[in-house]
């Protein structure tokens, strides 16, 4: 009796380590799954980057990019709000909307995304701006092209397939008004609605020397004081994703 109890407890323990062994691997694998997938996506939203950039400054007439999903999701963003004021000498304020439709991949409470010519990688709470816009403010002069991404088409949410995020040059232009140099322009003021709005002030006033503040958690607004120059340019590009 001693004998069968003695190798009905031994078998009970190498079932319960085999099996406690086979979640730790499994729980690793999934994790370094995860983790592979969304070094993959960084590096395919580093290809869609570059293809905006080939609209927006380039004038290519369109770009597609393909992206792997296999656990994420690829979806269109919560929209977020771009404005760029100017207040004139005689205190008029002329006032431009740009609202955008982010491009979001998503796996678990990880996200990469494209947004306003940025990209963006975010866990939970926190998150890192991998490419900052093409806004440039260089002395007096500042350069505000704005990268408009809008979203078109049937499919808004796509997971488990490789997709194709086809981009097309719907319209690049000045904006009217803002072109002058010199500007009667007295100030400049650059507003970002987004739930990225921390995320955007530190890359604005760190890499851009701009004065930002953050009136709402969702929100960053930036001056620009007496500027020698300014130019503002608008960049429509409609997007889809084809499956």
């Amino acid at each position: 009796m001693s004998e069968v109890l003695g190798f009905a407890l031994v078998f009970a323990l190498v079932v319960s380590t085999v099996i406690l062994v086979a979640l730790i691997g499994f729980g690793s694998l999934e994790e370094t799954r995860d983790a592979e997938e969304l070094n993959n996506a960084e590096r395919a939203f580093d290809v869609l980057a570059d293809n905006m950039a080939d609209i927006y400054e380039e004038g290519a007439p369109s770009r597609a990019t393909e992206i792997s999903l296999q656990s994420a999701q690829l979806q269109v963003g919560d929209p977020i709000m771009m404005n760029v004021s100017a207040i004139n000498a005689s205190g008029g304020t002329e006032v431009n909307q740009f609202p955008i439709d982010p491009i979001v991949f998503e796996s678990g409470d990880s996200k990469v995304l494209y947004a306003g010519g940025a990209t963006f990688r975010t866990q939970g709470d926190n998150g890192v701006m991998v490419a900052g816009p093409p806004l440039v403010n260089a002395s007096e002069n500042l350069l505000l092209p704005i990268v408009q991404t809008r979203h078109r088409g049937d499919v808004t949410s796509t997971s488990g397939q490789t997709v194709r995020v086809r981009a097309v040059n719907r319209q690049r232009r000045s904006v009217p008004g803002f072109n002058e140099d010199p500007t009667s322009h007295q100030k400049i003021i650059l507003n970002i609605t987004s739930p990225r709005a921390g995320l955007w002030k530190s890359y604005l006033t760190e890499q851009q020397q701009l004065s930002c503040v953050t009136p709402r958690e969702d929100n960053v607004r930036c001056t620009v004081d007496d500027p020698e120059s300014v130019f503002l340019t608008r960049t429509l590009i409609i997007y889809e994703f084809e499956t």
